[in-house]
């Protein structure tokens, strides 16, 4: 009996962390990657993947422009089960490429965060 209880536990694990694909739009902004997912367009995703971050700077043509991806990885969660970041680990990247017209519609091109410099510098026009 104790061992089916744990049979049943370890594959509610494994499918917990049973790789999926998932498709959207990625921003990497200062080296933080949030990708947001096309199906639920409110909901933003940590990546942290050096490649991605890597194809994504080859891709955009301009600073903080979204690009459509297709990962195949793991969704998890940082910090505690009843809050935190959604994070999604890269095991393959399928694709990434300018986001085209109609893609994801309800999800908004993202807005780019000021940076701590440029928000506390005042530009002269003697400068």
């Amino acid at each position: 009996m104790r061992a089916n209880r744990l049979l049943i536990l370890a594959a509610a694990l494994v499918a917990c962390h049973r790789p999926t694909e998932v498709h959207g739009l990625y921003v990497n902004q200062d080296g933080a990657g949030s990708f947001f997912p096309c199906d639920d367009p409110k909901t933003v995703v940590a990546v942290k993947d050096s490649v991605l971050a890597a194809r994504y700077h080859r891709t955009a043509a301009s600073p903080y422009q979204a690009v459509f991806v297709r990962l195949r990885g793991v969704n998890g969660h940082e910090g505690s089960i009843y809050g935190g970041q959604r994070v999604f680990q890269v095991q393959q990247i399928l694709e990434v490429r300018p986001r085209a017209s109609g893609e994801c519609p309800r999800v908004a091109q993202p807005v780019p965060l000021p940076s701590g410099d440029a928000a506390h510098t005042s530009h002269s026009p003697n400068h």
